[in-house]
């Protein structure tokens, strides 16, 4: 499945990906082998339901953030 990064915190390795499916994914630095990924990024992960929500595995960068996109939804007003 591919989707795109929506929130990354690189301190502790955990952040967001929206799917291609319009589900919401965690991703945790030890499933996210390589550079950290952006917010932006187009990602391909395996989706896991796991007992506590959904999970994405084997993230790998599809294609680097394009200029602009670097925006989450998640991200608050300055």
């Amino acid at each position: 499945m591919t989707g795109r990064i929506e929130f990354y915190d690189e301190p502790t390795a955990w952040g967001v990906i929206l799917g291609e499916d319009g589900r919401v994914y965690v991703v945790r630095g030890s499933r996210a082998p390589g550079a950290a990924p952006r917010v932006g990024d187009t990602v391909s992960f395996e989706p896991r339901d796991t007992t506590t929500g959904l999970r994405a595995d084997a993230v790998r960068r599809a294609a680097p953030a394009r200029t602009g996109d670097a925006r989450s939804p998640f991200r608050r007003p300055a």
